[in-house]
């Protein structure tokens, strides 16, 4: 019985990978209109390739194994399924990034080992495949590079976390081999190079947790995301769209070294950090960096609160709220200041500016509001960032800010819709500098589909959105090549240098 299974299931892998070669093609080389539908036709062939195989909701992943029996899966099966799976990994900042405190049991999915001294350890993988195609006005590219597409691997993610011999302290390594996070194309120091297959270290810290649970006051030490932003908090398998706001990734902190004091009540929650700051319109993310690294400030001080007004944290690790949720509202704000020059090295040297900082004062600030409702979110955020730049006979401040406003609603059990807008200010000494007329107001709509394949559950989860800017990316992507203004098009699509810019991405993800 269990030999006829594998070879079902084998069989259902090799016609899933017939289904999504024979689609992509047909999205290259057909209209829009047909290469919509067969994108559809083939979600609902994966779809259902899942249900009838029932290898753990991952019959798209080879080495995952085949349940004991095949058969059809029933409402409540999924449901139970998509509960042993739910919370694999992607801890957000008021669910377990920031008070994280992994359970003994086996209850979440990936491989899980416990010793007898109650030291644990539990590896998941997530894993993202993505299509993508950009299209951008003639007249700044060259002729023929309007349109660029293709495949690429976002993140490939493998995750480590457990405790060591007591509940109290705990621990959580992450390594990614994707593109997203491996080339930001920015910074003082060399630029980090992408698509290489190469893992590049993201989380690697520890926590104390002196009541031995998720309330109560935590101190964390290590490299680790800074909770700033709510964007960023919420891990990438957990957004709503397919990836960030291009604003986030400007001016988010990104990841960072240092060490966090916080504190998780029934109503609030806060943690105060001290770190080597983060990144900003100037500097790329303080990650895997020496102490004498050009990217890191001398100090940096931050500060995130959050107010919880209904519903449970552990609803707010995601963006998404599936039917049948209960209500769910917080209010969050955050401060971060950091400065650089002070100390050694004590100089930059921007690439987009052309001349040496002898100091920098960063501060960035943000005010947001989330909501889960009954099968629909909503969420709003405003953040700002004030650079003052101190050269050897002048000072230059700029003064940046963005608005972000998404929401979602699920049209059945298992799709969601979503739309979200995003609007940022530049100042416009850095769009002056340039000699631009315009770039001073960037707004970027963005539509698009998840479908779940396990109800409730992110484990298996196909998505497209389609992204327009409807003004100047120019302004962004000047500086003879150096694109310390635009992130790396890897993780958003956008490659600016253009008035106008269409994006359309297609995504696959799983979580194991």
């Amino acid at each position: 019985m269990r030999k006829g299974v594998d070879i079902v299931c084998a069989l259902g892998l090799m016609h899933l990978y017939w289904v999504l070669d024979l689609s992509f093609v047909i999205v290259w080389s057909s209209s829009v209109s047909h290469a919509v539908t067969r994108v559809f036709e083939m979600v609902d062939r994966i779809a259902k390739l899942i249900r009838v195989s029932k290898c753990c909701s991952l019959a798209l992943i080879p080495t995952i194994a085949c349940s004991t029996h095949a058969g059809s899966l029933d409402v409540n099966q999924s449901r139970e399924l998509a509960s042993h799976l739910r919370g694999t990994q992607g801890q957000s900042s008021l669910g377990s990034e920031r008070v994280y405190q992994p359970t003994s049991d086996n209850s979440r999915a990936g491989w899980f080992v416990e010793r007898g001294d109650n030291s644990s350890l539990r590896i998941s993988v997530l894993a993202q495949t993505r299509y993508m195609f950009s299209e951008r006005d003639a007249g700044f590219v060259a002729p023929g590079s309007e349109k660029t597409y293709g495949f690429s691997q976002p993140r490939t993610r493998i995750a480590f976390d457990g405790t060591i011999v007591s509940s109290q302290f705990s621990y959580r390594l992450t390594m990614d081999f994707g593109d997203a996070e491996l080339s930001r194309g920015r910074g003082l120091g060399p630029s980090l190079a992408g698509s290489t297959g190469a893992p590049r270290l993201q989380d690697a810290y520890a926590q104390y947790n002196f009541a031995g649970k998720r309330e109560g006051y935590y101190l964390k030490f290590g490299q680790f995301q800074n909770i700033l932003l709510t964007e960023e908090s919420i891990e990438s398998e957990y957004q709503l769209a397919i990836d960030r706001t291009l604003a986030s990734e400007i001016f988010g902190p990104g990841y960072t070294q240092g060490i966090a004091l916080g504190h998780v009540s029934d109503t609030f929650a806060w943690e105060a950090n001290i770190t080597d700051g983060g990144r900003y319109l100037g500097s790329r993310e303080a990650d895997n960096t020496s102490f004498n690294s050009v990217d890191e400030s001398d100090l940096a001080i931050g500060f995130r609160g959050d107010i919880k007004l209904e519903g449970s944290w552990d609803q707010f690790q995601d963006f998404t709220s599936f039917q049948g949720s209960s209500p769910a509202t917080k209010i969050g704000f955050g401060a971060l200041y950091q400065f650089h020059g002070q100390t050694n090295p004590g100089f930059q040297a921007p690439g987009f500016l052309g001349t040496t900082v002898e100091s920098a004062q960063i501060f960035t600030w943000t005010l947001d509001y989330q909501h889960e409702g009954d099968g629909w979110n909503f969420f709003a955020g405003y953040f700002g960032q004030y650079i003052d730049w101190e050269f050897a006979l002048a000072t230059a401040g700029l003064m940046n800010n963005a608005i972000v406003v998404q929401g979602g609603w699920f049209i059945t059990e298992q799709s969601e819709l979503f739309a979200r807008l995003e609007t940022f200010w530049l100042d416009k000494l850095f769009r002056n500098g340039f000699s631009t007329p315009n770039g001073y107001i960037h707004r970027i709509g963005t539509v698009g589909w998840n479908y779940y394949f396990l109800p409730e559950s992110h484990a298996a989860k196909f998505s497209a959105d389609a992204s327009y800017a409807f003004d100047s990316l120019f302004a962004l992507s000047v500086g003879g090549g150096d694109s310390i203004g635009l992130p790396d098009p890897g993780v958003t699509g956008f490659q600016g240098l253009t008035e106008h810019e269409y994006v359309l991405r297609i995504q696959l993800q799983f979580m194991f």
